[in-house]
């Protein structure tokens, strides 16, 4: 059984901007190259990796927040799909 809060942590490591725009472009997203978002340039990528609205929904969080509020699904799931992503092995 995998340890969610240290895999988040591990995952979290290796997060920045460039990462997490690759993450939104798999799921669907075209992201621009000063890290907005294509279809809502309020949304924005800060260099940590860390997504905010500036607009209208006021979303504010990481890439599992988003992930999680995307696809509605809970937070160990979230880091798992994450972790798939950068190819980060976990048991």
């Amino acid at each position: 059984m995998v340890e969610i809060k240290k895999l988040k942590e591990d995952v979290k490591m290796q997060l920045d901007n460039k990462k997490v725009a690759e993450i939104l472009s798999f799921i669907g997203y075209e992201i621009t190259r000063d890290y907005k978002f294509v279809d809502d340039k309020s949304f924005s990528i800060s260099r940590n990796g860390y997504i905010k609205d500036f607009g209208t929904t006021g979303f504010a969080g990481d890439i599992f927040d988003f992930i999680m509020k995307e696809k509605n699904i809970n937070l160990p799931t979230a880091v798992k799909f994450v972790a798939d992503c950068l190819g980060v092995k976990y048991e």
